[in-house]
């Protein structure tokens, strides 16, 4: 019996080392994978002009289209898509969503505006033209941000995966995990193709990434730290009137579109009180 214990005993101490090992093996093979991949090149950019933002839009999707802005806005109560005049920043059409709607990411892609939301697990479709409601779909996750790649739907989910789908059902094409050389990168939220490229604002982070989608690495940044400070020409006081929406819900950087003929990113946050036209160099 003391022999057959001690044989048992000498068994799970090889399968315990062996499993050690095995765990040993994975991380170490994790970790050199993401070394592989190069440091992010920083994007620099310049200012064009910057045009008035409703400070009342908790923006979480920008989007051109002919000419014009559409937004999503989110919060519960007071979620919208809005059709908005750049260089004014007036608000030409503005549809309230059902109050238990939170609002999230916004693409326009063959004539059809989709709106993601939140944890509502829908995307409400619309006429690009004249943004007359179309009908909805299921999306069995969270939504964060939304582009297309003129084919698939592009939705983020608040993690470091982003989902290929099809436009008309949300048929799952493709799962790209975004990483970079120090592994999976978390917190994606809005989205916007620009030049074949994936461009995403990271939730709580003040840059913007520039991400390919053949593989998911990080391969550029946009640095973005106080970036409403330093260039807005308005009285920014009312960001930090406390229990306001903006101390509470955070006034952080969100919304990218871009305009393909001027070559022209527009950038803005939630409550910021401009739009902001960059070049990028």
């Amino acid at each position: 019996m003391k022999k057959m214990l001690q044989y048992w005993f000498i068994l799970i101490s090889i399968a315990t080392f062996v499993s050690c090992a095995d765990n040993h093996t994975d991380s170490s093979e994790s970790y050199l994978e993401t070394s592989k991949i190069p440091a992010a090149s920083v994007i620099n950019y310049s200012i064009v002009q910057s045009y008035p933002h409703d400070t009342s839009a908790f923006t979480q999707g920008l989007e051109l289209f002919n000419g014009y802005l559409l937004e999503s806005t989110g919060l519960l109560g007071k979620s919208s898509l809005r059709k908005v005049d750049i260089k004014t920043g007036k608000v030409l059409k503005k549809l309230d969503m059902d109050q238990a709607i939170f609002a999230e990411g916004i693409t326009s892609l063959n004539d059809t505006v989709y709106q993601l939301s939140w944890q509502n697990h829908l995307v409400f479709l619309y006429d690009a033209n004249n943004l007359k409601p179309i009908g909805r779909l299921n999306w069995r996750g969270e939504g964060g941000g939304l582009a297309n790649d003129g084919q698939n739907l592009i939705i983020s989910d608040g993690s470091d995966k982003l989902y290929f789908v099809e436009p008309g059902t949300l048929k799952l094409n493709k799962v790209l995990s975004v990483v970079d050389q120090y592994g999976p990168v978390n917190n994606l939220n809005e989205l916007e193709m620009v030049e074949g490229y994936i461009f995403a604002n990271r939730w709580q982070y003040d840059y913007i990434l520039k991400i390919d989608p053949a593989n998911g690495h990080v391969i550029g940044t946009m640095n973005m730290k106080d970036f409403l400070q330093k260039n807005s020409r308005s009285d920014l006081g009312y960001l930090k009137q406390p229990g306001s929406t903006a101390v509470e819900s955070g006034a952080v950087l969100n919304g990218i579109a871009y305009d393909k003929e001027k070559k022209s990113l527009y950038i803005t946050g939630k409550l910021w009180p401009e739009i902001f036209e960059l070049q990028l160099n």
